[in-house]
């Protein structure tokens, strides 16, 4: 055999003897660990021990905090709501809601009719063109309220508000 393996095994077990004898401690002190109060599960295993004729131990002891938990209740790690009174303080700081407004025109200016019987506007949405005339309702939402040489009035009838289209000067 190899004197260098011989030699390193050597020092192996004498490590190992060292450690093993520092780990006995019958002879030392003992320590703060060991005067503690044993625990409820020891406590019951001497009892159990004592007892003659008693060959399983008591189960230990739970404490009122333990007995009344639900270990599987369902959990949320969602903050808690807030109470009905910060909802209102919240609400009184902010102030009432904004009015509702009317949404911008979906409609572009094309071009104009002019005839005996008025002035017929085509108005485009999207890829769709639109021939309107005073009284019309567009989409039903928007009612041409009136057609000028100037401009095109709407009313946006779920809020009953005006808008105003330009489409230019008069010829």
């Amino acid at each position: 055999m190899n004197r260098g393996l011989i030699a390193a095994l050597a020092a192996t077990l004498a490590a190992v003897w060292y450690v093993a004898g520092l780990g006995d401690e019958s002879d030392a002190e003992p320590s703060a660990a060991d005067t503690r109060r044993p625990s409820s599960a020891a406590r019951a295993v001497a009892a159990a021990g004592e007892a003659p004729g008693v060959l399983i131990a008591a189960a230990p002891e739970r404490a009122a905090a333990e007995v009344g938990r639900d270990l599987f209740a369902t959990h949320s790690f969602l903050p808690p709501a807030p109470s009905p009174a910060a909802l209102a303080a919240i609400a009184a700081r902010k102030g009432p809601p904004p009015a509702p407004v009317a949404p911008p025109l979906p409609f572009r200016y094309q071009g104009k009719l002019m005839e005996e019987g008025g002035i017929t506007v085509f108005l485009a949405q999207g890829e769709r063109i639109l021939p309107a005339r005073a009284g019309d309702l567009l989409n039903n939402q928007y009612r041409v309220e009136s057609v000028t040489a100037t401009a095109i009035t709407f009313m946006f009838e779920p809020l009953k508000q005006r808008q105003t289209l330009t489409i230019g000067s008069a010829p």
